[in-house]
């Protein structure tokens, strides 16, 4: 009884952060069309049937491992219990401080889950420049420079424009530099102010860590699932109603989606904590009836592949890292894979390597045994922002195993699926802007007319015609289209929702605008056609933030579209362009969105889609001629820093 009030705690304060304003969202992740009435017990105690199941002393957290990198006690509270709260630059605890050996081990609170805030933001996630100690290691497996010659001079010219571009800012700050001197000592009180850790938060994150290690994995999914949906709800400002699903309803929705497209998709939801990871893996499942019913079941599927898990739910520990080790390793990846000047250089390798050692190796034995296509990512703060398709296990990318895809959480994910061959096609763009308030995209022109001439409709606005108000015009009801291509700047920035934008001709769209104009369409009302695919081809994604992070892992769900497809850094013009065309040829072939952007990525990787003699080769054959001010030369576009970026966000299917 006394575990059941706990959890009844814990639905409180999880209903305690929802607000109410007019936008609502419903968390059934569409499994069937019953949204219900809006209940304010986020959590059920009755799916836990019954007591939650006693703690395994195996998943209470050990006394912190002594990480050279790992969290220090506050050298000023000798009542700290939490090393993470502590200034991340402070690099040595207080050696008189008897208290501090332990620090998060003696906290009685820690224990009574009933003062648990699941919602509450963890601190350590806001230090990613802790150092990597990995990145002195060579890679498991030497990896050959696959890109071309060319690519170096290519990558050439970037650094000389770098090195021009540095020579001004230097220029630059010579001459402000008194008044650089004048603005300083202010910059650092207010970094002072803003490192300043939130003691009472870290509390009830420990809490809800340890609550969460104890419960099985079952309750653990959900009461994930209720953290993610409430941070992504609280970030931009929207109502959540319905149950978030059972585990048994996720793996029923898998085998359904199994059965419908022939391909068999595990759901994954990462929880990064103070001194580990877990990750808990759901596989899909089908019931007899389904199996039964023959109109249900893909014509790829034989009978003799029809192979159910045995359990449908695991659980993985991670116990040899820290938070802050893992998301500095996070953050190193993305600086390495992300930067042009480093293209054709593999010092991306390390911290891929050691990101899927901890994230993906312990789940790889039933992935494979049970032949799983598809990974579907519910990720923790700091996590977010990965190019996941460029994990690497010291001999293949990850996208080479699996098609991959992110979600805010299984909850909050329409699920159904539709097949998007010969689509409708709404594409958009501009390769100049009014008043020259973004660089041009100079061959936005030739993406869009190569997106659209396969569409069954497919309509194109450029530069003047690419409006706020034309985007409202052509998106009325009684024009719906089921993929939607924006060829223009977009930016998840730093700091508070109406903050990131989409770059229209003459002004910038806010996210929050953009959910404003949806609701105005109809595009979330059950009762109109949904749009299946946002396409935004050129973001940015601003990297250590958490707020940018759930603009962008929540974008689809803030659209009010079914999924979304964006890159996570800008990607060259002619990077950009080769994608798109592949991906738009990809998906008239395949029966998902996943499957048709690991295809392009691979056929991207193998050197099927390359760039020669001012014109982008495409894996068929097709050949897109570039704009005559474009150099002369070949371009393989190999490396993960042309292919990565662009990330599948919502609906997979």
């Amino acid at each position: 009884m006394k575990s059941l009030n706990h959890l009844i705690s814990l639905s409180v304060l999880f209903c305690w952060v929802m607000v109410s304003p007019p936008l609502v969202r419903s968390q059934t992740g569409n499994m069937s069309d019953v949204t219900g009435p809006n209940p304010i017990d986020m959590i059920n105690p009755d799916t836990s049937n019954g007591d939650p199941e006693p703690p395994d002393p195996t998943l209470i957290p050990p006394d912190p491992d002594p990480d050279p990198i790992g969290d220090n006690p506050n050298p000023t509270d000798p009542t700290a219990e939490n090393p993470g709260t502590t200034d991340p630059t402070a690099e040595n605890p207080n050696p008189t401080d008897p208290t501090a050996e332990n620090p998060g081990t003696t906290d009685p609170t820690a224990e009574n889950p009933d003062t648990t805030d699941p919602t509450a933001e963890n601190p350590d996630t806001t230090d990613p420049t802790a150092e990597n100690p990995d990145t002195n290691t060579d890679p498991t497996a030497d990896t050959a420079d696959t890109t071309d010659t060319n690519t170096e001079s290519s990558d050439s010219d970037v650094a000389q424009e770098g090195e021009t571009q540095d020579e001004t800012a230097t220029s630059d700050t010579e001459t402000t530099d008194t008044e650089t001197e004048d603005t300083a000592e202010d910059t650092k009180d207010s970094e002072e102010v803003a490192d300043e850790p939130d003691f009472e938060q870290e509390i009830d994150s420990q809490a809800y860590e340890v609550q969460l290690q104890q419960s099985s994995p079952e309750l653990a999914i959900l009461m994930q699932e209720e953290s993610y949906a409430t941070q992504i709800s609280s970030y931009a400002e929207f109502q959540i109603y319905g149950e978030a699903p059972s585990v048994q309803q996720i793996s029923q929705r898998l085998g359904e989606l199994w059965l419908q497209t022939g391909k068999k998709t595990a759901f994954i939801s990462i929880s990064l904590q103070r001194n580990q990871l877990e990750s808990f893996t759901v596989l899909p499942n089908v019931s007899s009836l389904a199996m039964d019913n023959s109109e249900m079941v893909s014509s790829n599927i034989a009978n003799n592949q029809l192979v159910q898990a045995s359990q449908t739910t695991l659980r993985n520990t991670i116990t040899d890292s820290s938070r802050k080790r893992i998301l500095a390793t996070a953050k190193k990846f993305r600086e390495e894979i992300s930067n042009p000047r480093k293209v054709g250089k593999n010092d991306y390798l390390i911290p891929a390597q050691q990101l899927y050692e901890w994230i993906i190796a312990p789940l790889e034995p039933e992935l494979e045994k049970y032949d799983i296509d598809v990974l579907v990512f519910a990720m923790d703060s700091g996590l977010r922002l990965l190019p996941l398709a460029a994990l690497h296990d010291g001999e293949q990318f990850l996208i080479e195993k699996y098609a991959i895809a992110l979600v805010p959480s299984f909850g909050l994910t329409d699920t159904r699926y539709v097949n998007l061959n010969q689509s409708t096609i709404l594409a958009m763009g501009a390769s100049r802007f009014k008043g020259e308030v973004q660089s041009p995209l100079p061959t936005m022109p030739i993406e869009l007319e190569t997106i659209t001439h396969n569409a069954s409709r497919g309509q194109i606005y450029l530069n003047e015609d690419f409006t706020v108000a034309n985007f409202k015009a052509q998106n009325r009801l009684s024009h719906t289209f089921s993929i939607i291509h924006l060829g223009t700047h977009a930016n998840f920035r730093a700091g508070n929702f109406d903050d990131s934008y989409i770059q229209f001709y003459d002004e910038k769209l806010q996210l929050s605008a953009l959910r404003e104009i949806s609701d105005e369409l109809g595009w979330s009302d059950s009762k109109n056609p949904p749009v299946e695919l946002l396409v935004l081809s050129a973001c940015e994604t601003a990297l250590g933030d958490e707020k940018a992070e759930l603009g962008f892992a929540g974008l689809a769900l803030q659209a009010g579209v079914k999924s979304a497809l964006a890159s996570l850094w800008y990607v060259s013009d002619l990077g950009t362009l080769a994608l798109m065309g592949e991906f738009y040829n990809r998906l008239d072939d395949s029966l998902i969105k996943a499957e048709a952007l690991r295809q392009t990525q691979l056929n991207m990787l193998t050197g099927k889609v390359m760039v020669q003699d001012k014109h982008i080769i495409l894996s068929n054959g097709e050949s897109l001629p570039l704009p005559d001010n474009f150099p002369d030369g070949s371009l393989i576009l190999d490396d993960p820093y042309f292919w990565s970026s662009f990330t599948l966000i919502g609906n997979w299917n």
